[in-house]
């Protein structure tokens, strides 16, 4: 697949499987096309974002190293995303990134994401908590700042103050996951989903 296919797929907005699978694979062919996803994800009045979010979350699951060119990017338009479906990918693709960083102590990961990658995905992700976001955001941003307590101390705190908060109106989901978190804090035990 060519560049000018894999944007005009994009542009179509075509959800189908053939072309998901077809552009995560254009994409961890070119890494370089990781910064068009980002400029269709920054389109953020833009509905037909949430299919490029999404190829970016799947490329990302399968390399997440095709994201650390563009994390300056990436970070920069967390706070402006809107819709849930380009939410829910990004807040995958920061648990991931958490997950490489604070569990896995990936060397790549640990010298690529900064302090400033770091402060910035706790901003964002307090606020995707604090809001009525859909519960696979909530549950994936919960593991995010989970992670990010460790280097922060304050988070867990607030963490903590957060789920409590939202606990008894919350989904099932977001109870189970809650109350795995507020365990792991009060306990001081890795978490364990």
């Amino acid at each position: 697949m060519d560049k000018n296919t894999f944007i005009e797929i994009l542009n179509k907005g075509s959800n189908k499987l053939v072309y998901r699978d077809m552009l995560v694979d254009a994409s961890l062919k070119n890494p370089a096309w990781i910064g068009i996803l980002l400029n269709f994800i920054n389109n953020i009045n833009d509905k037909n974002s949430t299919f490029p979010a999404r190829i970016l979350e799947l490329s990302c699951r399968k390399d997440l190293t095709l994201i650390l060119p563009f994390l300056d990017a990436f970070c920069a338009v967390l706070p402006r995303v809107t819709f849930d479906g380009v939410v829910r990918p990004c807040a995958k693709i920061c648990e991931l990134l958490m997950i490489a960083y604070f569990n896995k102590k990936d060397s790549v990961f640990l010298k690529s994401i900064s302090h400033d990658h770091l402060k910035k995905i706790t901003e964002v992700s307090f606020d995707w908590m604090i809001t009525d976001k859909a519960t696979a955001i909530q549950a994936y941003t919960m593991q995010t700042l989970y992670l990010l307590g460790s280097k922060f101390d304050w988070i867990h705190q607030e963490l903590a103050l957060t789920i409590e908060k939202k606990l008894p109106n919350g989904s099932t989901g977001y109870k189970n996951r809650g109350r795995k978190v507020l365990k792991a804090i009060a306990t001081g035990n890795r978490l364990k989903l």
